[in-house]
């Protein structure tokens, strides 16, 4: 019954989409992939190696911060679609056995939503970082047509294998859950690997190759520019689906604010604005 129900939902978002493509004439097949934050989401959604970010929560756990206790919050809404914008926020708690981290997210409306919570666990050993969130996934259809739930486990390793130069590894849903007994509705599963390069104190280079088992291979890469002490500028791009993307961040001692925009390769589809702020305490 759920499986059928969110192919109901899938069927009016593919709909609508249909309807923006008919009205400007072009007929290519669109795909979704998505990360959660802004920076993330600037810098071409290119997170498996990137150190130092908000939302390892979500993206690699063991890139998550070991030195400072913060939490965030993020927003962002695809195509300019209130029915299908995400919300989510995220907490980092270091202590003397590893960092623990929570987080939530919410997409869709009251006719469809999926939410996601999440526990995280990090720890790290001679450079070499590793990681693991437990993930529950809600889905819900309105108008009493009912509900289901399943439970996931990513995991991720990272370390810095020359000065300035990271490497880092995930897979996502690893014990291959399904909502309910008898939806046969798999979550997603992703694998994917990626290096990021620090520059001086000029900009940072991070690129990623994803493999979901549903879609094809994507590339995806960006850069982050400092253009004064406290604000940065990103470029990013991905490829199946295409994407271009941009965005700044900056960075104060109590708290942190990040905008971004995604451009995707249908210009119907229009522009995907995000924001997040995080807070240190």
């Amino acid at each position: 019954m759920i499986r059928k129900l969110i192919d109901i939902h899938r069927f009016k978002l593919t709909l609508l989409g249909s309807v923006l493509l008919g009205i400007s004439g072009i007929s290519s097949i669109v795909q979704a992939q998505a990360v959660i934050g802004a920076r993330e989401l600037a810098v071409g959604q290119a997170t498996t190696a990137l150190y130092n970010t908000d939302w390892s929560m979500f993206g690699n756990p063991a890139l998550m911060p070991e030195d400072e206790r913060a939490v965030s919050f993020f927003g962002v809404r695809y195509f300019s679609l209130a029915e299908i914008t995400d919300m989510a926020m995220s907490v980092a708690y270091p202590t003397t056995f590893g960092t623990l981290g929570a987080g939530a997210h919410r997409y869709g409306d009251d006719l469809f939503n999926e939410n996601r919570m999440r526990l995280g666990y990090k720890h790290s050993f001679s450079g070499f970082h590793f990681g693991a969130i437990l993930n529950y996934s809600h889905v819900a259809m309105g108008g009493g047509y009912g509900s289901a739930g399943a439970l996931g486990i990513n995991v991720g390793l990272a370390a810095s294998i020359v000065s300035d130069l990271w490497v880092g590894a995930k897979a996502t849903n690893v014990n291959q859950p399904e909502y309910g007994s008898l939806n046969n509705e798999k979550l997603p599963r992703e694998l994917s690997i990626g290096f990021s390069y620090h520059l001086s104190d000029i900009a940072l280079f991070t690129t990623d190759v994803v493999k979901d088992v549903q879609f094809p291979i994507s590339y995806r890469g960006g850069v982050e520019v400092f253009i004064i002490e406290e604000l940065v500028g990103r470029a990013g791009f991905t490829i199946k689906p295409l994407t271009f993307s941009g965005g700044f961040g900056y960075n104060s001692e109590l708290w942190t604010v990040n905008i971004a925009v995604q451009r995707h390769e249908n210009r119907a589809l229009g522009y995907s604005p995000a924001i997040d702020f995080k807070i240190l305490w």
